[in-house]
């Protein structure tokens, strides 16, 4: 008997950069939320071993691959001699700043502790997502989270903001360790948006301002980008966009879901058939 569950994908509300790190990595204050755009995955518990298959992606199912590495930490955590067969079915784009790979590793942490009875705490695996990535712990969270350090310290905060999500990627990836080098050959913050959000549980703010400070560096090469959200601003629905992580998602935010699909219908037909285009809501 398998098991079949969703892994979400994530927007950055903010990204703020506070400075680099002894290790190379920069230190982040961000407001990551889960948005209901899912890919899936499936686990049947073998006697032994770890096998994957992966659909709608070109992804090694090998231990290479960031799902495989998460089971297998698990087991060497705990000792663990139970196997696991998976199947991973990719619709979240790559390379697009909506951390699917990451969520897809939280999704297996969690499920493959469950299903082999393993009983690691929710912080410990916060602890193997950290070994893992930065982004992971996010999504063990299981909701909106304030993240910091790389990213992989988070917690559970309250959101005062329910919307539809307009999702547009131009169907390339930034490539992530490349928008923080150029960041850091010019660093500034990115500037804020219009739209002010009430969030309980970060200390010292009551509300957060939309801001990415990736934006300026990703926008001077990425054309397309750039103009996205500038289009997007420009739509009388729109609350605010904002680039997602490091690119190349922009995520436009609309009261309702009629909203949210006007406006897609639009981008439809702006930026044409290659531009893949998404309409999900941000989950609680």
């Amino acid at each position: 008997m398998s098991l079949k569950v969703q892994s979400p994908a994530k927007i950055n509300l903010t990204l703020e950069i506070k400075g680099k790190r002894p290790d190379g990595f920069h230190d982040l204050e961000t407001l990551m939320c889960p948005v209901g755009l899912f890919d899936e995955l499936e686990f049947e518990r073998t006697a032994e071993g770890i096998a994957l298959e992966v659909e709608g992606a070109d992804l090694p199912a090998d231990p290479t691959n960031l799902v495989w590495r998460a089971a297998r930490l698990v087991q060497e955590t705990t000792g663990c001699t139970q196997g696991v067969k998976m199947l991973l079915r990719k619709r979240i784009p790559m390379g697009g700043g909506l951390a699917g790979g990451s969520g897809n590793a939280a999704t297996v942490l969690r499920h493959v502790n469950d299903l082999w009875g393993c009983g690691l705490s929710v912080e410990e695996l916060k602890a193997l997502a950290g070994r893992l990535g930065s982004d992971i712990a996010f999504f063990l969270d299981g909701g909106a989270s304030w993240c910091t350090g790389r990213g992989e310290i988070s917690h559970r905060v309250g959101l005062d903001l329910r919307a539809h999500v307009l999702l547009l990627n131009p169907g390339f990836g930034v490539p992530t360790p490349w928008a923080y080098q150029a960041y850091a050959a010019n660093p500034g913050p990115g500037g804020e948006g219009r739209l002010r959000v009430a969030v309980r549980g970060v200390p010292g703010r009551g509300q957060i301002s939309l801001r990415n400070d990736l934006e300026p560096p990703v926008f001077a090469k990425y054309f397309w980008i750039a103009e996205a959200k500038a289009w997007c601003l420009r739509q009388p629905e729109v609350m605010d966009a904002m680039m997602s992580g490091s690119g190349a998602t922009v995520f436009a935010l609309l009261p309702d879901g009629t909203a949210a699909e006007t406006v897609a219908g639009r981008a439809r037909e702006h930026f044409g058939p290659n531009c893949w285009i998404q309409t999900p809501c941000l989950l609680p």
